[in-house]
């Protein structure tokens, strides 16, 4: 059974129950339940092919989950229209190609859509330059989104999904082809939105990397076997017996950073027994 976190006294922004997904006739996910509080970073763990980035897309009807319920802010996904479930939730997929010349400033204001009518308004604009401001993004505003690097075109999404101003953040792998300085500026970024207690919004990170995960998640979900293995803070979530169970390898939990977060060193492929 899953462990929850102490503080599920607080009022939950996502609750998950009996989640249940599957490709024809192989399960992808099953018995999926877990909660999200405000403020709070989760981070998506497990082997390839184990279902994260499935579950971020349950998260947002992109795929229809055959059993379970998702709630947002108390909602059930189910009794919410698209264009009212992307005022509570923005998705960052893993990758977004396109040869088409759109301008940074344009792909930023997609994000207000779902308020849109018949015309972008006077407060629209002004949330887009305030987000294009805040995120530092006035040099590429006016260049065309396909021209940029892969980090670049991530912040550029970031600035999208904060322009939907939803409580609930999805990144499916944001980090996945960048380089090291731009995995961090990106999780950085991530990070800080959703520290902002003004906002009280949350993340959901499908992630690979297991350390980038400690250093900037407040709370670690790992998927195994179709199931939540274990759901917690980093310094319980990862230790040797996840790490060895879940991923195979030998390895050792090295003291924690000055954030309080482990540090997993991989020794080995674990010797079959």
């Amino acid at each position: 059974m899953a462990k929850q976190s102490t503080k599920d006294n607080l009022k939950s922004l996502v609750e998950v129950t009996g989640l249940r997904f599957s490709y024809g006739d192989k399960e992808i996910l099953s018995d999926i339940s877990f909660t999200v509080k405000p403020n709070c970073l989760v981070a998506v763990l497990g082997v390839n092919g184990t279902g994260k980035s499935t579950l971020i897309k349950c998260l947002n009807k992109i795929n229809q989950i055959n059993d379970g319920d998702v709630r947002i802010l108390g909602q059930s996904i189910e009794d919410l229209s698209i264009n009212e479930l992307a005022k509570k939730v923005a998705y960052v997929p893993q990758n977004v190609s396109t040869s088409f010349p759109i301008d940074v400033y344009d792909v930023i204001l997609l994000g207000r859509r779902p308020y849109l009518t018949w015309s972008v308004g006077e407060d629209d604009r002004k949330i887009v330059a305030r987000i294009i401001e805040t995120l530092n993004l006035e040099e590429f505003a006016f260049r065309k989104f396909h021209t940029l690097s892969g980090g670049e075109q991530q912040k550029v999404m970031i600035a999208k999904a904060i322009a939907q101003q939803p409580q609930i953040y999805l990144f499916d792998e944001p980090t996945s082809s960048l380089d090291l300085f731009s995995q961090y500026d990106i999780l950085t970024q991530i990070k800080d939105l959703v520290s902002d207690k003004a906002n009280s919004c949350s993340a959901i990170v499908a992630m690979h990397d297991i350390n980038l995960a400690s250093k900037f998640a407040d709370m670690i979900l790992v998927i195994h076997d179709s199931k939540i293995y274990c759901y917690d803070e980093p310094c319980i979530a990862l230790n040797m017996t996840t790490v060895s169970e879940v991923y195979s390898v030998e390895a050792e939990v090295l003291k924690m950073d000055e954030s309080g977060s482990p540090i997993i060193n991989v020794l080995r492929p674990k010797k079959e027994e």
